[in-house]
This record gives structure tokens, C-alpha cells and sequence, in this order.
């Protein structure tokens, strides 16, 4: 009976001790360690605006084509054609609607990339028929004539190459050229020279523009039938092709 008694005591202090552990544990906080082993549900960037895990996002700057700091891309030269020609009755041609050395100028042009200018006469009285037009340019160089030219110069100095191309008259350039050379700021620029003709060739033009313009330098240049120019447009633009290759443009 006693044993009995014994027993049961024991029973009841060990529920009351369990209730007590209990009631403490409940009212005790979450550990530390409970608090930080919850994984997290995202990844990368939360909020970009806030800055939120920044150290997450890197930004990669594109690549530059500028110039290394210090250095300076090299310009690209201009590069200027200029020219004077005619149309009407040619020699060994006939009639022509566009000009011999316009044909040469204009391949000269695509060729490069440059700019085209070309030299009209304020007043012009140039005959229509080839025989007249000889009368009139002889007379013209008679006279050391400077024939007025239309239009306004185009700014040079952002050209550094200028090519000048006429077509040979009484084996000179035409004397409206001499106006061009004159009144032109042309020094210290390449000038190169080609003209179109029916069988005088350059007749010296590259010697003439050295005189005329001693403070430049002048490059080899072209000559080219007027014939060639009217029946023969492809081959006179591989002439064109290969003779610039030759001076490097």
C-alpha cells in the first residue's frame, strides 16, 4: 500500500515539472540560429532602384572605337576636283551634251570621294561650232586674256589635294584657268593636273600649273583622248582607276 502511494507522488511531481518546462518554452523567443536558417526565396537583384544586393550586378562598359587618350584619329584630307569643259561640236566627236574633261572629272570624283566644282565663264561667248570656239581661244591667249569666272570659289582650306582638269587649247591650258590659278589660294597643296585632247596629250600642263603655282606640288597627270571620253567611257575609267592608284589616292 505504501509502495502504492510512493508511486503515485512521484507521478504527480514528475507532471507538475513537464507543465513548467513547457509553459517556458513557449514563452521563450525563436533563437538566433532559428532566425537565420530560413533560406531565401529570390536571387540576384531585389530592387535595382534601391541598390538592394548590388554587389550582384555588374555593369560592363561597351568597347570604345575612340583613340587611345593622348592619340588623336588622323583626319581624312579633302579632296577637290576642278574642272573646265565644253560641250556643242567637238573635234572628231561632233555634237556633245556633256563634255570630254566632265567625263574624266567626274570618274575622278567617284573614284576618290571628292568634291566637284566647275569653272563657267561669267560671260560666256564661247562659240557653239568647234572652229569658231579655236578662233576664239586663240585669240584669248593673244590677249593673255583672264576670263571672269561665274561662280564663287569654294572654301579651300579644307581641301588638301586639288585635281584641275582641262581641255587643251592651242597647247596651253585654257586662259580661264589662269584665272582659277590666280585668284585660288593654292599654296601648299597637292595639285595634279589632267586634261583631255586629240592628240597633244598633257602638252605640259603639270610644267604650267608649277609655274603658275610654285608654292604647291604638283603630282604626274593625266591625259585622255576626247574621243576615248564619248566611245569609250569604261576603259577611259580604268585609265582613271590606274593612274590614281599610281599616286596613291
Amino acid at each position: 500500500m505504501q509502495m502504492k502511494k510512493s508511486t503515485a507522488v512521484i507521478a504527480v511531481l514528475l507532471c507538475v515539472v513537464l507543465l513548467v518546462s513547457l509553459a517556458a518554452c513557449a514563452g521563450r523567443p525563436a533563437s538566433e540560429a532559428e532566425k537565420t536558417t530560413k533560406a531565401p526565396t529570390t536571387e540576384g537583384p531585389i530592387d535595382a532602384a534601391s541598390g538592394s544586393q548590388a554587389a550582384e550586378t555588374q555593369t560592363v562598359p561597351a568597347e570604345s572605337t575612340a583613340a587611345p587618350s593622348g592619340q588623336t584619329a588622323a583626319p581624312k584630307a579633302g579632296i577637290l576636283v576642278v574642272y573646265f569643259s565644253r560641250t556643242g561640236e567637238q573635234y572628231g566627236v561632233g555634237v556633245i551634251d556633256e563634255g570630254n574633261t566632265a567625263i574624266v572629272a567626274k570618274a575622278i570624283a567617284e573614284q576618290t570621294g571628292a568634291d566637284l566644282f566647275e569653272i563657267l565663264p561669267e560671260t560666256d561667248d564661247y562659240p557653239y561650232t568647234y572652229s569658231k570656239l579655236t578662233d576664239v581661244a586663240k585669240q584669248e591667249q593673244r590677249e593673255n586674256a583672264r576670263p571672269a569666272i561665274r561662280d564663287a570659289l569654294p572654301d579651300l582650306s579644307q581641301y588638301d589635294t586639288v585635281f584641275i582638269g582641262a581641255p587643251v587649247w592651242w597647247g596651253d591650258w585654257p586662259m580661264i584657268l589662269y584665272t582659277f590659278f590666280e585668284t585660288a589660294e593654292l599654296s601648299g597643296k597637292t595639285l595634279i593636273p589632267f586634261s583631255t585632247h586629240e592628240g597633244s596629250g598633257l602638252s605640259g600642263f603639270d610644267r604650267k600649273l608649277s609655274s603658275a603655282c610654285p608654292n604647291s606640288t604638283v603630282l604626274d597627270g593625266l591625259a585622255i583622248r576626247g574621243s576615248d571620253c564619248q566611245n569609250d567611257r569604261a576603259g577611259v575609267e580604268s585609265k582613271v582607276r590606274s593612274w590614281l592608284d599610281g599616286l596613291g589616292y
